[in-house]
């Protein structure tokens, strides 16, 4: 049975979640009044109301040890998260699980009666993800990264985390990094969606996910995110350290004054290298990764991991000791973490480098519109779907793009109605069976040959305005690339310029 005290600040959603599990949940008013019979508690947070728990509880860690002061919900000052009352402690009411024996020495020396009243079992989260990375390819296009960098944010809470000090890096992210190299995630802390609402994280965000940012949710996602991730961007909190412990290249935004010294959070802080506002972030990441050398992190990891194999089984022995049961004798093995169910919103508009074709190869480099690129000293234009919701984005767009597969005959109707719609624009350019079609204000219509129309029919826009701009509008092959990926694209420019022109 599972049951929710709600008079947390941060309860909010937490039997939602539940109720979606299918789990039988009852009201804390019951537990409390005795009128549900238990055998052993199991509490995902040290801060419960134990007077009113009648059996020993198993307090299972929700973060990597004991590493942050919080507030003290019952006066002021701070106490050592993680950590039950002492006087829980002394009368043995509690049992702490730990992922490694340093945590029982530094429990010991800053609360003597957690002596006697802890247990390392390990980390089945660790294992979990460990299993997980035969699906790192899978969790890739899943989220849609496909051969792209994957940046992850993992940011914990309160004022001194990632996004709490720096709430526009995710923006930022997105205006600097061309989108066809590299993808954003960014996982948040479960008290930040509890205590805002999914609705004002999502008007915090709003034009980071217009411009393709991943949003995952609370409570699921992260952990393939990480699998996934070619770099991250941390904090203090936990998934740092499941980073680490993942091998992966890490950035931070700076420490906190909440860190215990010396603790595991605190080392990879202080050996990982600090991201810098006040300089291009591309350069940064792109660096970060280089550098990085493989086992870089493991004398931290070292003081956090311990048994990892053998924490289910651990966890499990414990739990059936403690209800005077005897455990199964077969081992069980960590499950893989399923495939993520994210929510991505698609890029309607792009800022596009505007370059000439070398030998036959046009390289475009793209940025989301949304997040309004800094693009200073470089020459570009604007290529906008028809369904941009911002009306000032397509007012100024140079290419407007469906990509609607159309019959010849619709798409003509298509262009010139999408000319005479926008009038600043200068080439509409939808998707047809045969590859595409473009109409060119003033100079005719364009029908292109090319494989993946869908896909590739706003990079021809620009290779249309790029021909168009150069003056050059013959008959012509050429390739063009956009990050990884290219494609051949033929050119077939009509010599009757019709509606669709004018």
């Amino acid at each position: 049975m599972f049951t929710v005290n709600g008079t947390s600040a941060f309860s909010d959603g937490v039997e939602d979640v539940l109720r979606q599990a299918g789990v039988r949940l009852v009201p804390w008013q019951a537990v409390r009044d005795k009128q549900v019979a238990y055998d052993l508690v199991l509490s995902a947070s040290e801060n419960i109301d134990f007077q009113n728990v009648t059996k020993h509880t198993v307090v299972l860690p929700h973060g990597l040890g004991f590493n942050k002061y919080v507030p003290d919900s019952n006066g002021e000052g701070t106490r050592l998260a993680g950590l039950p009352p002492d006087a829980v402690l002394r009368a043995g009411g509690a049992t702490v699980v730990l992922s490694h024996p340093e945590q029982q020495r530094q429990l010991s020396a800053v609360c003597p009666a957690s002596e006697g009243r802890t247990e390392v079992v390990g980390d089945p989260t660790l294992a979990r993800l460990l299993a997980s990375q035969g699906l790192r390819d899978r969790y890739r296009e899943t989220f849609g990264t496909n051969d792209r960098t994957l940046v992850v944010l993992a940011s914990t809470w309160r004022p001194d985390s990632l996004l709490g000090r720096w709430q526009s890096l995710p923006s930022r992210l997105l205006a600097e990094l061309p989108a066809d190299l590299y993808q954003v995630v960014v996982a948040l802390h479960p008290n930040v969606w509890s205590y805002y609402g999914r609705a004002q994280i999502s008007w915090w965000f709003s034009s980071a996910l217009d411009a393709g940012l991943l949003l995952l949710p609370p409570d699921s996602g992260w952990q393939a995110a990480l699998v996934a991730a070619d770099q991250v961007i941390a904090d203090h909190g936990s998934l740092g350290l499941f980073a680490a412990a993942l091998d992966k290249p890490i950035l931070h935004a700076g420490s906190s004054a909440e860190i215990v010294a010396g603790t595991p959070p605190a080392e990879l802080l202080r050996e990982a290298t600090e991201l810098d506002g006040t300089t291009p972030l591309r350069e940064q990441l792109d660096h970060c990764r280089r550098d990085h050398r493989p086992g870089r992190f493991d004398p931290i990891t070292d003081r956090v991991f311990a048994q990892t194999a053998e924490a289910d089984d651990n966890l499990r022995n414990l739990i059936y000791r403690k209800l005077n049961l005897t455990a199964p004798s077969a081992s069980s093995s960590p499950r893989r973490f399923p495939l993520p169910e994210p929510c991505l919103r698609p890029v309607m508009s792009y800022v596009v480098d505007t370059v000439a074709i070398e030998d036959g190869v046009l390289h475009l480099t793209r940025y989301p519109a949304a997040v309004r690129p800094d693009r200073a000293g470089r020459e570009t234009h604007l290529v906008a779907d028809e369904a941009e919701p911002d009306v000032k984005i397509l007012e100024r767009a140079a290419v407007i793009v469906t990509d609607r597969p159309l019959d010849v005959s619709e798409a003509r109707l298509w262009t010139a109605s999408a000319l005479a719609a926008n009038p600043g624009a200068r080439v509409a350019i939808t998707a047809t069976a045969q590859g595409g079609l473009a109409a060119v204000r003033g100079g005719g219509v364009v029908q292109l040959d090319m494989a993946d129309s869908r896909r590739w029919v706003s990079s021809a826009g620009s290779a249309v305005y790029c021909c168009w701009l150069s003056g050059d509008l013959r008959e012509r092959q050429m390739v063009v690339q956009a990050g990884p990926r290219s494609t051949s694209v033929t050119l077939r420019w009509s010599l009757d310029v019709g509606e669709a022109a004018h």
